[in-house]
Protein backbone atom coordinates (compact mmCIF):
# COMPACT_ATOMS: atom_id res chain seq x y z
CA UNK A 1 0.00 0.00 0.00
CA UNK A 2 1.57 3.45 -0.99
CA UNK A 3 2.05 6.26 2.55
CA UNK A 4 0.56 9.14 1.84
CA UNK A 5 2.89 12.20 1.67
CA UNK A 6 3.05 15.46 1.90
CA UNK A 7 5.12 18.01 0.13
CA UNK A 8 7.14 19.40 3.46
CA UNK A 9 9.51 21.86 2.35
CA UNK A 10 11.63 22.66 5.38
CA UNK A 11 13.25 21.08 7.90
CA UNK A 12 15.24 22.60 10.78
CA UNK A 13 18.54 22.26 8.68
CA UNK A 14 17.46 23.37 5.29
CA UNK A 15 14.52 24.81 3.40
CA UNK A 16 13.06 24.66 -0.14
CA UNK A 17 12.17 28.32 -1.39
CA UNK A 18 10.54 27.97 -4.50
CA UNK A 19 11.49 29.99 -7.68
CA UNK A 20 11.26 30.94 -11.01
CA UNK A 21 12.05 28.88 -13.53
CA UNK A 22 15.68 29.01 -14.99
CA UNK A 23 18.12 26.67 -17.21
CA UNK A 24 21.38 25.20 -16.56
CA UNK A 25 23.22 29.13 -17.67
CA UNK A 26 21.22 30.79 -15.52
CA UNK A 27 20.72 29.03 -12.11
CA UNK A 28 24.57 28.81 -12.39
CA UNK A 29 25.06 32.48 -13.11
CA UNK A 30 22.52 32.83 -10.05
CA UNK A 31 24.55 31.04 -7.66
CA UNK A 32 27.76 32.56 -8.60
CA UNK A 33 26.30 35.76 -8.33
CA UNK A 34 25.46 34.90 -4.59
CA UNK A 35 29.45 34.03 -3.82
CA UNK A 36 28.81 29.98 -4.51
CA UNK A 37 31.71 28.34 -5.31
CA UNK A 38 32.49 24.28 -5.78
CA UNK A 39 29.89 24.05 -8.32
CA UNK A 40 29.57 21.82 -11.46
CA UNK A 41 30.90 23.29 -14.45
CA UNK A 42 28.75 25.71 -17.64
CA UNK A 43 29.30 22.11 -19.59
CA UNK A 44 27.51 19.86 -16.65
CA UNK A 45 24.69 22.63 -16.52
CA UNK A 46 24.00 23.11 -20.16
CA UNK A 47 24.09 19.30 -20.61
CA UNK A 48 22.52 17.99 -17.48
CA UNK A 49 19.53 20.54 -16.40
CA UNK A 50 16.14 21.72 -18.46
CA UNK A 51 16.52 23.60 -21.09
CA UNK A 52 12.60 23.96 -21.68
CA UNK A 53 10.33 25.77 -19.82
CA UNK A 54 7.81 22.94 -20.08
CA UNK A 55 10.15 20.33 -19.32
CA UNK A 56 10.27 22.13 -15.54
CA UNK A 57 7.96 20.96 -13.00
CA UNK A 58 9.40 22.98 -9.92
CA UNK A 59 12.54 24.75 -9.09
CA UNK A 60 14.08 25.22 -5.16
CA UNK A 61 16.70 27.67 -4.06
CA UNK A 62 18.01 25.11 -1.08
CA UNK A 63 18.31 27.64 1.95
CA UNK A 64 20.69 26.16 5.46
CA UNK A 65 18.72 26.27 8.62
CA UNK A 66 20.16 30.45 9.20
CA UNK A 67 18.17 31.19 5.78
CA UNK A 68 21.54 31.61 3.38
CA UNK A 69 21.11 30.45 0.05
CA UNK A 70 23.94 27.50 -0.19
CA UNK A 71 22.27 25.41 -3.68
CA UNK A 72 19.38 24.81 -6.10
CA UNK A 73 17.53 21.86 -6.70
CA UNK A 74 15.01 21.13 -10.07
CA UNK A 75 12.31 18.53 -10.41
CA UNK A 76 12.33 18.12 -14.26
CA UNK A 77 10.87 16.26 -17.16
CA UNK A 78 8.58 14.71 -15.70
CA UNK A 79 6.94 11.99 -17.78
CA UNK A 80 3.24 11.31 -16.65
CA UNK A 81 2.96 7.84 -18.66
CA UNK A 82 6.15 6.20 -17.22
CA UNK A 83 5.49 8.19 -13.67
CA UNK A 84 9.16 9.40 -13.54
CA UNK A 85 11.12 12.54 -12.71
CA UNK A 86 14.33 13.67 -13.15
CA UNK A 87 15.73 15.49 -9.95
CA UNK A 88 19.19 18.04 -10.02
CA UNK A 89 20.42 18.88 -6.75
CA UNK A 90 23.53 21.58 -6.31
CA UNK A 91 24.93 23.08 -3.40
CA UNK A 92 28.27 25.02 -2.68
CA UNK A 93 30.06 21.83 -0.73
CA UNK A 94 31.88 24.67 1.71
CA UNK A 95 28.66 26.37 2.81
CA UNK A 96 26.58 22.81 2.73
CA UNK A 97 27.75 20.15 5.37
CA UNK A 98 26.41 16.70 4.41
CA UNK A 99 23.62 16.62 6.78
CA UNK A 100 21.93 20.02 4.94
CA UNK A 101 22.53 18.75 1.66
CA UNK A 102 20.93 15.16 2.83
CA UNK A 103 17.69 17.19 4.07
CA UNK A 104 17.68 18.87 0.87
CA UNK A 105 17.89 15.89 -1.90
CA UNK A 106 15.29 14.33 0.96
CA UNK A 107 12.40 17.43 0.72
CA UNK A 108 13.55 17.23 -2.83
CA UNK A 109 12.16 13.82 -3.50
CA UNK A 110 9.27 13.91 -0.88
CA UNK A 111 7.87 16.77 -2.27
CA UNK A 112 7.83 14.82 -5.57
CA UNK A 113 6.32 11.64 -4.64
CA UNK A 114 3.93 14.00 -2.77
CA UNK A 115 3.06 16.11 -5.67
CA UNK A 116 2.41 13.69 -8.48
CA UNK A 117 2.04 9.86 -8.74
CA UNK A 118 5.48 8.98 -10.18
CA UNK A 119 6.73 5.72 -9.10
CA UNK A 120 10.38 6.88 -9.40
CA UNK A 121 12.99 9.68 -9.29
CA UNK A 122 16.19 9.89 -11.27
CA UNK A 123 19.45 11.69 -10.90
CA UNK A 124 21.58 12.33 -13.78
CA UNK A 125 24.88 13.55 -12.48
CA UNK A 126 28.76 13.18 -13.12
CA UNK A 127 29.57 12.09 -9.57
CA UNK A 128 30.04 8.60 -9.05
CA UNK A 129 28.30 8.58 -5.96
CA UNK A 130 25.70 10.58 -4.21
CA UNK A 131 26.58 9.95 -0.73
CA UNK A 132 24.50 12.56 0.74
CA UNK A 133 20.99 10.78 -0.89
CA UNK A 134 22.26 7.42 0.25
CA UNK A 135 21.87 9.28 3.57
CA UNK A 136 18.61 9.81 3.39
CA UNK A 137 18.12 6.49 1.82
CA UNK A 138 19.61 3.25 2.04
CA UNK A 139 18.20 2.39 -1.49
CA UNK A 140 19.22 4.23 -4.02
CA UNK A 141 19.73 2.42 -7.40
CA UNK A 142 22.78 2.78 -9.95
CA UNK A 143 20.46 2.38 -12.47
CA UNK A 144 23.44 3.05 -15.58
CA UNK A 145 26.50 5.18 -16.32
CA UNK A 146 26.85 6.59 -19.40
CA UNK A 147 30.33 6.66 -20.67
CA UNK A 148 31.86 9.50 -21.93
CA UNK A 149 28.51 11.71 -22.52
CA UNK A 150 29.46 15.24 -21.07
CA UNK A 151 31.83 17.32 -22.72
CA UNK A 152 33.01 18.96 -19.43
CA UNK A 153 35.48 22.00 -20.42
CA UNK A 154 37.19 19.86 -23.15
CA UNK A 155 37.34 16.60 -21.40
CA UNK A 156 34.21 13.83 -21.72
CA UNK A 157 33.11 12.48 -18.69
CA UNK A 158 30.90 9.88 -17.60
CA UNK A 159 27.12 10.28 -16.33
CA UNK A 160 25.87 8.06 -13.87
CA UNK A 161 22.23 7.49 -13.40
CA UNK A 162 20.64 7.03 -10.58
CA UNK A 163 17.11 6.36 -9.27
CA UNK A 164 14.89 6.09 -5.95
CA UNK A 165 11.55 4.47 -6.00
CA UNK A 166 8.40 5.27 -4.67
CA UNK A 167 7.86 1.96 -2.90
CA UNK A 168 11.43 1.91 -1.14
CA UNK A 169 10.53 5.59 -0.55
CA UNK A 170 7.68 4.99 1.37
CA UNK A 171 9.66 2.31 3.92
CA UNK A 172 12.85 4.86 5.08
CA UNK A 173 12.71 7.97 3.18
CA UNK A 174 8.96 9.32 3.76
CA UNK A 175 9.98 8.38 7.29
CA UNK A 176 13.16 10.33 7.42
CA UNK A 177 11.22 13.75 6.61
CA UNK A 178 8.52 13.33 8.82
CA UNK A 179 10.94 12.82 11.82
CA UNK A 180 12.85 15.99 10.37
CA UNK A 181 10.21 17.80 10.18
CA UNK A 182 8.89 16.73 13.37
CA UNK A 183 12.33 17.50 15.12
CA UNK A 184 11.72 20.96 14.03
CA UNK A 185 7.77 21.09 15.22
CA UNK A 186 9.27 19.87 18.56
CA UNK A 187 12.21 22.52 18.81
Amino acid sequence: MTRIIYPHVSTPLTRLVPTRVRFGDAVLDELEERGLSGLPSRDVFRSLWPKEHERVSAQFLIQGGDGEVVGYSSLHALGLNSRHVDCSVVADPVRTDDAVLAHAYALAINYAFAMWGVRKINFWTVERSLSALRAVSSNVVREGLLTEYVLDEGRLRDVSVFAVFRDDWDHGGAGFVEEAVGAGAAG
